[in-house]
């Protein structure tokens, strides 16, 4: 019956040792998830904040595509306007081009005439009576 009393008082010493051991491994799983919930917190926290710059940023590129569009419209638009304006000018010499050549064949031509006539004009002036011979 000792035996007994001993076997059962060694049975309960390890019971209770495997309970401290126990109590003492939920103690530290205890500890090691309240740490993980603190990390998974700042990893939520941390997502947010990443995810807010996200937003900031996303809305900050939408405003600069935006502007690069109106300046690439603006662009366009100036272009256009002076593309025309060259084509103007160049429409505008192109006809005074044209009415300079057409000014200078008169010019020659009202030369020949003037020639043929100062021809004429002296040829008429030595026949009149008194000319010089």
């Amino acid at each position: 019956m000792l035996q007994d009393l001993d076997a059962l008082s060694r049975r309960i010493r390890q019971v209770v040792q495997l309970a401290q051991s126990l109590q003492s491994e939920r103690a530290t799983l205890q500890a090691r998830v309240r740490q993980l919930e603190q990390e998974c917190q700042a990893l939520k926290d941390q997502q947010l904040r990443e995810g807010q710059e996200f937003a900031r940023m996303s809305e900050r590129l939408a405003r600069h595509d935006q502007e690069l569009q109106n300046v690439r419209d603006e662009a366009g638009q100036h272009r256009a306007a002076l593309e025309s304006q060259v084509r103007d000018h160049q429409i505008r010499t192109d006809s005074l081009q044209r009415r300079l050549a057409q000014v200078e064949s008169e010019r020659d031509r009202l030369r020949e005439a003037a020639s043929g006539a100062q021809q004429q004009i002296e040829l008429i002036l030595e026949r009149l009576p008194g000319a010089e011979a």
